[in-house]
């Protein structure tokens, strides 16, 4: 058997590349299809596609997406479960805990950049690489800037400002649909 395999790897032509035949059973369906399309050269009309990107896909995108992450369904699970306004007020200080750490760990995160940044502007600055200095120093001056809007953000936190307590009240709207539900069903089994 080891004899006709060895007759059965092929060379491809012009290639490096053994090709070594598989044995496929009869239950085994065989796709002739070619899984890799060749590309395809564009359209004049499409040449001029605009793409836009939503956020700056940097860290501070984590905080903004916490945020505005809907935790109605959350809620109104949770409240189907245990509607103890107690447990919804637990609830709502670990949401709230969470954005804080996210504070934290993004603002960690951002410094320690800001530090490794000033390094490599210092060094192209002695190298005289002058534009990459430049390039770097405006990337140092978004972080700073990034930095000063978590700084913002934690004071609004402090401060209860709905703008940044859209998450929790998330959670509370669909807290409250979720007791609703459960006092309706109590409500029609009696």
């Amino acid at each position: 058997m080891a004899l006709f395999n060895m007759f059965n790897n092929k060379k491809v032509a012009n290639s490096d590349v053994n090709v070594i035949p598989l044995e496929i059973n009869d239950e085994q369906e065989v796709n002739n299809e070619n899984p890799v399309e060749e590309p395809k050269e564009e359209e004049e009309g499409k040449k001029n596609l605009i793409t836009i990107t939503w956020g700056t896909g940097m860290p501070i995108d984590v905080i903004f997406n916490f945020i505005h992450k809907n935790f109605e369904e959350e809620g109104f699970q949770d409240a189907l479960v245990n509607s103890d306004i107690s447990y919804r007020d637990i609830k709502e200080n670990i949401i709230r805990s969470d954005l804080e750490m996210l504070f934290k760990r993004i603002t960690l995160r951002y410094k320690s950049d800001v530090r490794g940044l000033e390094f490599k502007i210092e060094n192209a600055r002695k190298a005289y690489a002058l534009s990459a200095a430049a390039q770097l120093d405006s990337l140092k001056q978004t972080y700073e800037e990034h930095l000063s809007e978590i700084e913002e953000m934690q004071r609004l936190l402090m401060a209860d400002d709905p703008k940044m307590t859209t998450m929790i009240e998330s959670y509370r709207r669909g807290f409250l649909k979720g007791i609703t539900a459960a006092t309706l069903k109590y409500i029609e089994n009696k």
